[in-house]
Parts: C-alpha cells; sequence; structure tokens
C-alpha cells in the first residue's frame, strides 16, 4: 500500500517541476521579447528618414487618404503599406507611426524562435531569438521603414512552421504554409529566391535516401484535403493582397508576372553599386559574432545532423551565394543569409554551454564571451550613435541629421503661419524625404535645374545646389544656409585590401574609414519675415 500511494505522489511532484521549469521559461522569454520591443520603440522617430523609407511612409499616408493603391514592382510588395496605414488609423500618420509596423514585425520574431525549441533545443532557440533581438543588423532594419524586416520576419515564420510540421505534421499546417507564401509575395519579389533555396533543400532532401521518409513522411500523412487548403489559402490570400481587396483585378497578374519580370531586367542594372563580396564584408565588419558561433554551431550539426540543422547551413551558403551574385547590393539584404546564420549561432552558443569539455567549455564561453561583447558595441555604434552615420556598413546611401533639423524647422514656421508654402526642387531625386515630412503644407515639387523653371515665389525654398547656382541673382529678400542632404560613403575595396591590415581593425574598434566620406548639398531659402 505505501509503495502503491507513493507512485503516483512522485508522478505529481514531477508534473509539480516541470510545470515551474515551463512557467520560468515562459516567464524568460516574456522579459525577453519586452525588451525586444522597448529597444525598437524607444527613440523610434529620431533618425532622419532615409529616401526609402519616406517613400514607405508617404505612399502608406496615400493609401490611408484616398483607399487607393495599385501595385507598382520598384516599390515592393502591397503588404506593408496595408500595414503602415493600419498603424495611420489606429495611432495617426507620424515618423513614430510609420515606423511602427517594422518595429513591431522585428519584435514579433523573437517569440517566433520559441518554435524551435523541440527542434535546435531549448538554449539555441533562446540564444537566437536574444541575437535577432540586439544584434546590430536585425535591431537596425527593425527601425528602419522598408519592407526588408517584414520579408524576414515572415521567413522566419515559414521555416517555423515547415520544420514543425515535419517535426510533428498537423493538417492545418499546410494552409498555414499557403497562407505565409502568400503574404511573402505581397511583401517583396525576393521570396521567389526564397522558394528556390527552400526548394532546392527539399529536393535534394529527397534524393537522399536518409531523409527522404523525414520529409516525404508528413507530406503523405495529413492527406490531399490538408494540402487542397493550402493551395486555397495561398490563391485566397495572395489575390486579396495584390488586388488591393479586389478592387484592382489587374493586381493579379501584376503579382504573378510584373514584379518578377522587372526585378529580372534589373540584373543588367547594378543597384547599390557594390561589389560582389559586399555582403562578406558586412558580415565580417558588422556580424563576425555571429560567423564565429555559427562556425561552431556548423561543426555541432556535423557532428549530430539534423534536417533543420542542414537546412540552415544550406540556407546561409546558397542564399549569401545568391545575393552575391545578384547585381542590386544594399546592406539590408544581408539579412537573408544572416537568418539562418543566427540559428547557426544559437547552436553554437548551446555547444559551448553544454560541452562536456572543461577546458573547450571555459576557451568557448570566453570566446562567446568577446564575441557578444562586440556584438552588443557594434549594436550600440549603428543603432544609437551612429545612426545616420555612413561609416557604418549598414547604412547605405543616408538623408543626413541636418535634413531632420531643416524639416522641423519648417514645420515649426508652418505651426504658426499655417498658410505658409514651400517649394521644393525635384531634380536629383530630391522630392523624397520632403514629400513625407511637408505632406501636410502647401508644398509644390518643380525641377528648378531646368532653364525653363521660373523662380519661386513661395515663403520657403529647398534646392539643389545646380538650381542655386542658376537662381542666384534672382531671389532677393531672402535669408539662406547650405545644409547636408544626403551622405554617403563610396569605400576604396581596391585601395583597402592588402595594403594595410591595421585598417581593418581601426574600423572594428573606432569606425575609423579607410578613404573619406561625401555627400550632396542643398540650400534652404526663407522669405524673410516669414
Amino acid at each position: 500500500m505505501t509503495v502503491a500511494a507513493s507512485a503516483p505522489a512522485e508522478s505529481g511532484r514531477v508534473r509539480a517541476w516541470v510545470a515551474r521549469q515551463d512557467g520560468r521559461e515562459l516567464a524568460v522569454w516574456a522579459v525577453l521579447v519586452a525588451a525586444a520591443l522597448a529597444v525598437r520603440l524607444i527613440g523610434l522617430a529620431d533618425r532622419p528618414f532615409h529616401h526609402d523609407e519616406s517613400q514607405d511612409a508617404y505612399f502608406s499616408y496615400l493609401f490611408r487618404q484616398t483607399g487607393d493603391y495599385q501595385y507598382n514592382p520598384l516599390l515592393h510588395g502591397p503588404f506593408r503599406f496595408y500595414l503602415t496605414a493600419l498603424m495611420y488609423v489606429l495611432f495617426g500618420d507620424s515618423d513614430f507611426t510609420a515606423r511602427l509596423a517594422p518595429a513591431l514585425m522585428g519584435t514579433l520574431m523573437i517569440p517566433l524562435c520559441f518554435g524551435f525549441r523541440r527542434l535546435i533545443g531549448r538554449g539555441a532557440a533562446f540564444a537566437m531569438a536574444a541575437m535577432l533581438a540586439f544584434e546590430p543588423t536585425y535591431l537596425y532594419f527593425s527601425r528602419f521603414a522598408r519592407e526588408d524586416i517584414y520579408i524576414a520576419c515572415i521567413t522566419l515564420g515559414l521555416i517555423v512552421v515547415v520544420f514543425r510540421f515535419l517535426d510533428r505534421p498537423r493538417k492545418y499546417h499546410p494552409a498555414l504554409i499557403g497562407a505565409l507564401l502568400a503574404v511573402s509575395f505581397a511583401t517583396k519579389e525576393s521570396t521567389f529566391i526564397t522558394v528556390f533555396v527552400m526548394g532546392t533543400f527539399f529536393l535534394a532532401a529527397l534524393a537522399w535516401q536518409r531523409s527522404r521518409p523525414l520529409v516525404w513522411g508528413p507530406v503523405r500523412g495529413v492527406g490531399m484535403e490538408s494540402w487542397g487548403w493550402a493551395l486555397a489559402a495561398f490563391a485566397g490570400v495572395f489575390t486579396l493582397l495584390f488586388t488591393t481587396f479586389l478592387t484592382h483585378p489587374g493586381g493579379l497578374w501584376d503579382g504573378i508576372y510584373t514584379g518578377l519580370k522587372y526585378w529580372l531586367n534589373q540584373q543588367g542594372v547594378g543597384r547599390g553599386g557594390e561589389p560582389w563580396f559586399f555582403y562578406v564584408d558586412v558580415l565580417f565588419g558588422e556580424e563576425w559574432p555571429a560567423l564565429l558561433l555559427g562556425a561552431i554551431g556548423v561543426a555541432a550539426v556535423i557532428k549530430r545532423p539534423t534536417l533543420l540543422g542542414a537546412f540552415l547551413i544550406w540556407d546561409f551558403l546558397l542564399s549569401l551565394a545568391v545575393y552575391s551574385w545578384a547585381s542590386e547590393k544594399f546592406a539590408w539584404l544581408v539579412m537573408h543569409p544572416l537568418l539562418p546564420l543566427l540559428g547557426l549561432a544559437g547552436i553554437g552558443l548551446q555547444t559551448i554551454w553544454t560541452s562536456r569539455h572543461s577546458l573547450w567549455r571555459v576557451v568557448g564561453i570566453a570566446a562567446a564571451a568577446v564575441a557578444l561583447f562586440y556584438a552588443a558595441y557594434s549594436s550600440y555604434l549603428v543603432n544609437v550613435k551612429h545612426g545616420a552615420d555612413p561609416r557604418e556598413l549598414l547604412v547605405s546611401t543616408q538623408s543626413s541629421t541636418q535634413v531632420k533639423q531643416v524639416a522641423e524647422e519648417v514645420l515649426a514656421k508652418a505651426r504658426k503661419r499655417p498658410s505658409l508654402t514651400v517649394t521644393v526642387d525635384a531634380a536629383e531625386g530630391a522630392t523624397f524625404p520632403y514629400a513625407w515630412y511637408f505632406r501636410h503644407l502647401q508644398t509644390g515639387y518643380i525641377d528648378l535645374q531646368q532653364a525653363n523653371a521660373a523662380p519661386p515665389t513661395s515663403d520657403v525654398i529647398v534646392m539643389t545646389e545646380t538650381a542655386r547656382a542658376r537662381l542666384l541673382n534672382a531671389l532677393p529678400g531672402y535669408d539662406s544656409r547650405q545644409f547636408d542632404f544626403r551622405v554617403w560613403w563610396v569605400r576604396d575595396y581596391r585601395g583597402f585590401y592588402g595594403t594595410d591590415p591595421e585598417r581593418w581593425w581601426r574600423w572594428i574598434t573606432a569606425r575609423k574609414v579607410w578613404n573619406p566620406t561625401g555627400g550632396m548639398k542643398e540650400w534652404l531659402y526663407v522669405r524673410k519675415g516669414a
């Protein structure tokens, strides 16, 4: 009787202990998510709007005002315009709310990693989530109003769902996969690359005899009805998003064909002007801790292979190769190969922590501490100290901090004088970011570099250097000053490699550029007494 009675009691104590452990783990995850949200929201409106950011913000504002949107492949898919417009509906249009949806998408990536716990281990999943929360690249672009953080979040969700389906298939998984794919296509055309990377991996897995049951078993196990729902979910979501909720039927063809055609034609343009090894440079400069810890993760996966571990290696290498081959190169695209690398880095940290060899564990923890310290330092520099400074590899051609100061000065004048009129020189693509900043003002956008452009008569004029030289003697009665409009760093890679091995060290430790940064000037003219 004593033995029989003690068994249920012992089982109850075990369940209680497991529940306490799970509760503590959930609490730690909740704190991590809250911290990730906080660092994304604090000072979210402070950085001047990049040209591309201001386009996202402005066209979302137009959609909010008119309810009308038509797909333009230059601006990528419609999903984030809908989501940003929703932020305006809920909280009003402002610099903060223009970046709120990207910040929320970046935060969402942290709890998504919770779905990896069974697949790569609790420690690895949490480490990956912590790196996504605070490391430089993902934190920077979570505070940046472009579609890239959306696509990264959707891709992570897709990976989680696919591999949880392969681990423990559920009938609703295929429909969720179909819906996520549709949202991804409606966010950015790079989804074609995502499908290529994942598709080639699973074809290789099916060709490899040992992996075939892991893939084919779940696919067959859920039945044809589940895959019918997957097709329906994809078609329904895809159609609704690309047709602006059935108001523009032609958008369906645009989503199927126009976007892919446009970006394939852009392959010969070489937008961004960076060399093929640009992403390797960014990874070594900003993300060498992820490379170091990811290499340890690769070794762990090779020692104890798993399907997800193999995919992370495949995804990193193939994504890096494809994006390095593609002619368009901007810093935000490094997020694609970086995402699986952070998964491998999480496995690497878990491997170090659980190592049974005391010497290697001590050495590994010391190396990981140094790497994580640098990651925090690098994240501080790019996200706090140098947010609009092109000396950072993550900063592409950027609006200077003086642009935001000029915009705030003009807006302050408009609050005192609601009838204030503004003219912006639209030459050299300078309409943005002013179209966003001055969206509530009486503003005209004219190419003042054209010989037939008459001198403006508005209260405030913002003009390029060339236009100012042409109209210098035709604008009496104005106070004027020059300011930095765009800033950039055209990196001289030929003068860098092999000439001075200390240059990388000086950049990594102090962000000292190895060739000068540059920029574009503009002029602010304000009518005296305005």
